[in-house]
């Protein structure tokens, strides 16, 4: 039987009598506002990794360790918290994620997401019934998932004209993924979007059919197409919504890659809302190719009187290319499988190039600020490489350089030794082990077998010395990306949506929960206030229905999230 967890809350006094062992000390080390006993503490600290207990104090630990040991930071004000000998973790670290656009996309877009949407045809019904409750010349968008061409049944996304019929009178815009989108005549209208115009603004390709008519084709266009929340929902979301939803499935950090114009708005939102149930990370972009980062970065600073342990400013970002999965990240050969709607050429999407990258880094140290380049294509990865190697041999400083998506759709042997030597310059980079079940079948599809089979090579990476820290990389398009469980079921027994995938580099399941924790504060340069449960950390804590290393690997996918801890403070109890 579950025992809610306000039942447990008690006063020192009152649970004296059945826990003598835990009798507060005549003269306290230093009184715990809460201490949390009898659980089983996987701390990640390698000088001391199991415990029973710890004690809080201000939000931070003030001590870890034996039930014994504990009892003598129990003061008459203390709250004891019985854990039930369940298994505790440290909070979860989201190394990469786009939580805004998430809620969004929840909230408000048509969803025609595989598997509940399953063919174009269905697709097209959905967005006619949205079309019915709205008003003329209002946006529609639509959540398709990555790769949704090799989902549906007609193994295509819906055309420009098939757009046109069911939407004639509203601009529609259709995501594949997060890299590719399909625009009806209204939308590419209200774009700008006209015969002979290939690129876009803020970096978006404009593709067209072989009379040189804009098809409906939008690469990278997270900055040229239009639309987004309004201030005051921006506001809910950083002040509750985002916590809401990832604290449920653990995490109590995320480092969250944030739009440039909803940056004041989080400002603001970190004085009204000083602590809220998660800890933010903010990386910015203005544009997918670097351009119109100002100089000086210090406009994106969070105020002087919000709270640092809630919301730092700590990163900018690019993108290199697109992603594999759409064909549109950036390689040296072409795709396999090219369509009609896939880019010139078939190679992928250039977004940012070796110059710009170069520059793109070199502000970001000058501002001792993290560089983040989204690079997922094997051309696009090589030159994230290049910038930093430049970097580093050119530039004093080490800021933290990061590669988003770094070996994930493919990995040469020369390519791991480049970052092998980045390391010690404090290279670090994000993966996406949940892609694992849901795209290692596109991959094949897309890039053929060779190049396929390279990828997610995490034991590979890990024996290497390098730190993968997974991430979400949630938009909203892949609601179900948000769940660490399965991705470390996927990295544990490489199960994949095409069967068990190059099995030898499954990985241990401390090493996946490392993914998720340790590795992802060091890639943020936290390591020192999360990560793991030490002394001098904050307070954060994951408690999980089931004991990762206890049960069989197969049911690590079903393991859930039974609290969320963030200084201490219990933000989520499951029901």
């Amino acid at each position: 039987m579950k025992i809610p967890f306000k039942a447990i809350v008690l006063s020192s006094m009152a649970i004296f009598p059945v826990l003598p062992c835990l009798m507060p000390s005549a003269f306290a080390i230093d009184q715990a506002d809460i201490v949390f006993i009898n659980g089983q503490i996987e701390t990640l600290n390698l000088q001391q990794s199991k415990v029973n207990a710890v004690a809080v104090k201000n939000e931070k630990f003030i001590a870890v360790g034996s039930n014994q040991r504990i009892k003598s930071f129990i003061g008459p004000d203390t709250k004891i918290i019985d854990l039930h000998h369940q298994l505790v973790v440290p909070g979860f670290v989201d190394a990469h994620t786009h939580p805004m656009e998430t809620i969004w996309l929840k909230e408000v877009w048509v969803d025609a997401r595989y598997p509940g949407t399953p063919s174009v045809k269905q697709a097209l019904q959905n967005i006619a019934a949205r079309i019915k409750t709205t008003p003329k010349d209002q946006w529609v968008y639509v959540a398709g998932v990555s790769a949704s061409e090799n989902k549906f049944s007609e193994k295509r996304l819906p055309t420009k004209a098939e757009l046109d019929e069911v939407a004639p009178n509203n601009p529609v815009i259709m995501a594949n993924g997060a890299h590719m989108a399909i625009a009806n005549s209204a939308a590419l209208a209200k774009m700008g979007v006209k015969k002979g115009v290939t690129k876009l603004p803020h970096g978006a390709g404009v593709l067209a059919d072989k009379d040189g008519e804009p098809n409906g084709v939008i690469t990278d266009g997270m900055g040229d197409i239009p639309g987004s929340p309004n201030p005051q929902e921006i506001a809910r979301y950083y002040a509750s919504d985002i916590a809401k939803f990832w604290n449920s499935y653990g995490f109590t950090s995320v480092m969250a890659i944030t739009p440039a114009a909803a940056i004041p708005v989080m400002q603001s939102v970190s004085l009204s809302t000083p602590t809220p149930n998660i800890r933010y990370t903010a990386s910015v972009w203005a544009a997918p190719n670097g351009e119109g980062m100002p100089k000086d970065l210090s406009v994106f600073e969070m105020p002087s009187k919000a709270n640092p342990d809630y919301y730092r400013f700590s990163a900018i970002k690019a993108w290199v290319d697109g992603e594999n999965d759409c064909r549109t990240g950036y390689m040296y050969e072409p795709y396999v499988g090219v369509m009609d709607t896939d880019p010139p050429g078939g190679k992928g999407t250039l977004v940012t190039d070796q110059a710009l990258a170069n520059q793109f880094s070199k502000l970001a140290n000058q501002n001792k600020k993290a560089s983040m380049l989204h690079c997922s294509g094997d051309a696009a990865v090589d030159i994230g490489l290049n910038a930093y190697e430049s970097l580093s041999k050119n530039q004093a400083g080490n800021t933290i350089k990061r590669i988003e998506h770094f070996g994930m759709f493919q990995l040469s042997p020369e390519q791991l030794k480049r970052g092998q030597a980045l390391k010690k310059y404090d290279f670090h980079f994000s993966v996406q082990p949940i892609w694992l079940l849901e795209l290692v079948n596109a991959d094949y599809e897309n890039m053929g077998v060779a190049r396929a089979k390279t990828g997610y090579q995490f034991k590979t990476l890990i024996n290497a010395g390098l730190e993968p820290a997974a991430s979400t990389d949630m938009t909203g398009i892949y609601l179900g990306n948000i769940d660490p469980f399965k991705a470390m079921y996927a990295t544990v027994t490489r199960q994949s949506d095409m069967g068990i995938f190059e099995p030898q580099e499954a990985i241990s399941i401390r090493d996946a929960l490392r993914m998720w924790t340790i590795w992802p504060a060091k890639a943020i340069g936290e390591e020192k206030v999360k990560g793991s449960i030490e002394v001098g950390k904050y307070a954060d804590m994951t408690v999980l229905s089931d004991n990762l290393f206890k049960i069989p690997k197969e049911n690590l996918k079903d393991v859930r999230v039974s609290k969320t801890i963030v200084g201490g403070r219990l933000v989520y109890d499951a029901p």
